[in-house]
């Protein structure tokens, strides 16, 4: 956990260490052309890219360049670039060339007892939820370090505003009637009225104002009874400048992002110039309040404290009237002073444009890529030469063939051959996490054996995870989540050079509950799952014939099953029509506001109660609409779902029997009343409301209302959760809909 808050500050210190090299530059180059105020509103920028962890993507952010040049260097060095990967590249044609080989039946399965080493097999009982060691010693003393650096830092500051807010029972509060009268006029020329006391003392010689929630201002004794009306003005209005512009929070949020990013000494420069800037804005908030005529008096009174309270010392965080021992930063403040004008420290339109601009490309991170615009496959280029435009977003996908989820992915990864032992492939699922520091990516492909005993495995490849401890540890608390603590036997295998850690689990009853299969190749951390105890002779062929897929391997590799495929750009919808046998409707938008939020492929089971098995395996399309507000959807459900499927038997049994029959179980139906009603002109079979699980179903599952209508041989179905007022309206525009045109679905 230390290591990883260490790594998303260097993380954040760097970026924002650009973002401050690129504001630099805009202060040089436009140095004479931009305000005081300005000045120190580009160093907020700064400070919120070290303070906020987490901000939004973009594609116009300045950090696509910086990624641009990142991804370079990767690919330059990555086992998986073109000059990096000689290896893989002849390891792939080496599994081309065994394709093809006489010897390839003998070369794919070697005998079981030259894969194993029996000497090294030796069960463990482990702690079921091991510490993980994922980062390396140097990160680990380099987290360490700053931890320690980082709470010296905020220990320091903390005693030190405790120690300043102690010396208010030492100071004398001023009730001069004089001076009090000329702190009154000064809060009504800033529109202050909350009552801001003044404390007197010789603790410190230079004014300051302080207090967070209940401020104050700090005024030396000498001059309370030393300064003139005139003086007295300039220095109170200068520090309620400070209180009105919330600087004394900006302060501390300065020095708080000091503390977290003090290993930066180019952090420690940022926020001093900050500093800097912050009094220039101050002073000109100051003489736009006064007026233009106040100039040359104010500038003289800075000059009259500097000369009188000379000092070497600066205080850790007060806002001050001067800073003496800054020589350039005095020259600063007089020079713009002096050629101060009215209304210079408004910020024009322009100046507001230009920092929106700038926070747009600054306070974003890059744009995470999507894989929206991929090349078809080669089964479907001879039906579409565009690339696939993407419709709907998800870091959870899942495809029924292995080419489309290859694209998706972003990481190469080793894939079973299983052609030669029995099992097949049942589809794949893909889980991308996006995280501000990482990018996990996990695939799952599902394989099943094709005799009838129906046993399966599943494969995983994951990258982003931090070794191989980590991937067991994933492992570890996926099983905990379902089957509650077990007892976890681990086990060390040989399959021919790979080291492989066999994992059991195993129930309170002392049957085992699953068994893992993990290994790691190239940085990629892989496992085979199995629910079954006695196949690890099968595991073992599986894992000795893991290799990048070829391109026989993508053909081989595609499956309809009863798998679940999501549609989630153009080639996706126009590959699975040919999984529905037909051409679909394929609208994006529905009356009402509604947009199109997914789409799939998947089972008849899901649309109406199937005739026997055959009938189970008929495919249907579905897409799903809701409203943009996150907030209206009703438990995770979609206000409108929209299916369709080459059925005529679902209708005709409607219209004979005056019901729908819903899947409850293997041979139970979930029977609801239909009734006939015309719309549009066109026969329409209209539900009673009804829940989704029949009698299975909870008080909290949403009420359903469902339209069935018959286009040659296709049956639609759309079903509407409660809530949506203008049902008959939409089952109206869908009846108008053509079937899609893939060269302009958008």
């Amino acid at each position: 956990m230390l290591c990883d808050i260490f790594l998303w500050v260097f993380d954040a210190t760097i970026g924002a260490s650009l973002v401050a090299s690129m504001v630099i530059a805009i202060k040089k180059i436009f140095h004479h052309r931009i305000s005081a105020r300005l000045h120190h509103a580009l160093w907020l920028i700064v400070l919120i890219r070290l303070l906020f962890p987490f901000l939004p993507n973009s594609s116009v952010s300045i950090f696509n360049i910086w990624q641009l040049g990142v991804d370079s260097i990767k690919n330059a060095v990555s086992p998986h670039s073109p000059v990096a990967n000689d290896a893989s590249q002849k390891e792939r044609e080496q599994n081309s060339k065994q394709i093809n080989s006489p010897q390839n039946d003998k070369t794919k399965q070697p005998e079981n007892q030259k894969l194993l080493d029996p000497s090294i097999s030796n069960p463990i009982k482990i702690d079921p939820d091991p510490v993980e060691d994922t980062h390396t010693l140097g990160v680990k003393i380099a987290a360490i370090v700053w931890l320690i650096g980082c709470i010296s830092l905020l220990g320091f500051m903390c005693a030190y505003l405790l120690r300043t807010r102690r010396r208010m029972s030492s100071l004398k509060i001023v009730t001069d009637p004089q001076v009090i009268s000329i702190m009154d006029d000064c809060r009504k020329r800033f529109g202050i009225t909350k009552p801001i006391p003044i404390y007197s003392g010789s603790y410190r010689k230079s004014p300051h104002i302080a207090g967070l929630i209940h401020p104050w201002i700090y005024c030396p004794e000498e001059i309370c009874k030393e300064s003139n009306a005139s003086a007295l003005t300039h220095v109170f209005s200068h520090e309620l400048a400070h209180y009105k512009r919330k600087d004394i929070a900006w302060n501390l949020l300065g020095l708080l992002a000091l503390a977290i990013h003090w290993m930066n000494p180019f952090i420690w420069m940022c926020v001093k110039q900050m500093k800097a800037d912050r009094e220039l804005a101050c002073d000109a908030y100051v003489l736009n309040v006064l007026g233009e005529a106040e100039s040359v008096p104010y500038g003289m009174t800075i000059i009259q404290f500097l000369q009188r309270f000379s000092t070497n010392r600066q205080q850790l965080h007060l806002l001050p009237f001067t800073e003496a021992n800054n020589r350039n930063q005095m020259i600063r403040r007089i020079q713009m002073i002096k050629s101060f004008k009215t209304g210079s420290y408004k910020l024009s339109v322009a100046a507001v444009l230009s920092v929106a601009l700038m926070s747009s490309v600054t306070l974003t991170n890059a744009a995470v890529k999507v894989e929206s615009t991929v090349k078809p496959v080669a089964s479907d280029q001879a039906t579409t030469e565009q690339e696939a435009r993407f419709l709907f977003d998800s870091d959870e996908r899942a495809y029924d063939r292995l080419s489309k989820g290859i694209q998706t992915t972003g990481f190469a990864f080793k894939v079973p051959d299983v052609l030669a032992m029995d099992y097949e492939f049942k589809g794949m699922y893909i889980d991308q996490k996006k995280l501000r520091t990482n990018k996990e990516t996990h695939v799952y492909i599902e394989f099943s054996k094709k005799d009838p005993s129906s046993e399966f495995v599943r494969f995983s490849a994951s990258s982003g995870l931090h070794g191989l401890e980590a991937a067991y540890k994933k492992i570890v608390d996926e099983q905990t989540k379902g089957y509650g603590e077990q007892k976890i036997e681990k086990q060390n295998l040989k399959v021919q050079a790979l080291d492989v850690m066999k994992v059991t689990f195993i129930g309170a009853d002392n049957n085992i509950n699953s068994v893992y299969y993990l290994w790691q190749d190239n940085g990629i951390q892989y496992s085979l799952n199995s629910f079954a105890s006695d196949l690890q002779e099968d595991i073992v062929k599986i894992i000795s014939n893991v290799k990048y897929p070829d391109q026989a391997m993508k053909e081989r590799y595609v499956g309809y099953s009863v798998y679940v495929m999501g549609l989630y750009d153009t080639e996706d919808v126009q590959h699975g029509s040919k999984a529905i046998g037909f051409t679909p409707k394929f609208p994006l938008e529905l009356p009402g506001q509604f947009k199109g939020t997914a789409a799939d492929i998947s089972s008849k089971v899901n649309f109406s109660m199937p005739a026997n098995e055959k009938d189970y395996k008929t495919m249907y399309l579905g897409i799903y609409y809701d409203v943009a507000e996150k907030n209206k959807r009703l438990n995770g459900e979609n206000r409108i779902s929209f299916d369709q499927i080459k059925d005529t038997k679902i209708y005709e049994d409607m219209k004979k029997n005056g019901n729908v029959a819903f899947y409850q179980s293997m041979d139970e139906a979930y029977k609801v009343k239909v009734n006939m009603l015309k719309i549009a002109g066109n026969e329409v079979f209209k539900t009673e409301k009804y829940k989704r699980y029949g009698e299975a179903s909870t008080a909290a599952d949403p009420t359903l209302i469902s339209y069935f209508w018959r286009e040659n041989d296709v049956c639609f179905k759309v079903t509407f959760t409660d809530g949506v007022s203008n049902e008959e309206e939409i089952v109206s525009y869908l009846m108008s809909q053509k079937a899609v045109d893939f060269q302009n679905l958008k």
